[in-house]
């Protein structure tokens, strides 16, 4: 009996110590994972601020009016900040559509160009005109407000100007396809045409076609006028961690008047923000 007793108290000092070899286990695998998560967060919040700092490490170089001024356009440059190294990318913004000025024509050429169909790319020109446009003072004219409303969409046209390029998901008939192919055209507060000189073929061909179907006359680009950038900031963690911070900006041109030396458009995260 005695005998009998010993041995069950010996399993039950066995099964206790594998009890506790399993939690000791568990702790230490639950203490690791959040030793990961933690530093996971702390190389995210590191390139985080490596790459803001190396987006106003570039505005600052543009600003730079001497020998130390960064020109759009030129090759990749690499940064070393505290928290990584960074790929910093500048890209001109003066040859495409601005959605705020652009006729309707233009931006219908441009439409039916990516993938519209002439149709909707004539009515969708119109709409996003419909849409920046302010009614009279006085004006109690809804229709459009209405109109958005028959189609169960939230929004209708506010006009007030585009403050976002994803704005123009909000316009009636534009469709997520449609967007993505023609944002690569678009911009914000150029405040004037495309600059020839800096627009690419596609934006070329929209501006051929509206002169060709609608007598457009293309202006010159007034060389006073705002300059307008994309600021692709990539920064690289030695982990094999990354953060894009993709910066929609503006410089003022003397025609902008002294308040602003620069304005920040839109501030994004990922490369094709």
């Amino acid at each position: 009996m005695a005998q009998r007793d010993r041995g069950f108290a010996l399993l039950l000092v066995l099964w206790t110590m594998v009890l506790l070899a399993l939690l000791a286990a568990q702790v230490t695998g639950a203490g690791r994972a959040e030793t990961q998560v933690a530093g996971a967060l702390r190389s995210g919040a590191q390139l985080r601020e490596a790459a803001d700092g190396a987006v106003y490490e570039t505005i600052w170089h543009m600003l730079d009016g001497e020998g130390d001024y960064w020109a759009p356009g030129a090759a990749t440059r690499i940064l070393d900040e505290p928290g990584g190294k960074v790929d910093v990318t500048i890209l001109d913004q003066r040859g495409k559509f601005d959605i705020n000025q652009s006729p309707p024509v233009e931006l219908a050429a441009l439409f039916a160009l990516v993938g519209a169909d002439t149709s909707t790319a004539k009515q969708l020109g119109e709409a996003v005109s419909e849409w920046r446009t302010q009614l009279p003072p006085g004006s109690n004219d809804q229709s459009n407000v209405s109109a958005y409303r028959m189609q169960g969409r939230v929004w209708g046209p506010g006009g007030n100007e585009f403050q976002r390029l994803d704005e123009l998901l909000l316009v009636a008939g534009m469709t997520p396809a449609l967007y993505a192919a023609s944002k690569p055209y678009l911009t914000l507060a150029l405040e004037q045409g495309p600059w020839l000189s800096y627009a690419p073929p596609m934006v070329q061909a929209a501006l051929a076609r509206a002169k060709r179907e609608a007598g457009v006359s293309i202006d010159n680009a007034d060389v006073r006028g705002p300059v307008v950038l994309r600021i692709i900031a990539r920064a690289h963690g030695a982990d094999g961690g990354a953060f894009t911070r993709n910066v929609l900006m503006r410089l003022d041109g003397s025609l902008s008047g002294p308040a602003w030396k620069y304005r920040i458009l839109d501030w994004a995260i990922g490369p094709d923000a």
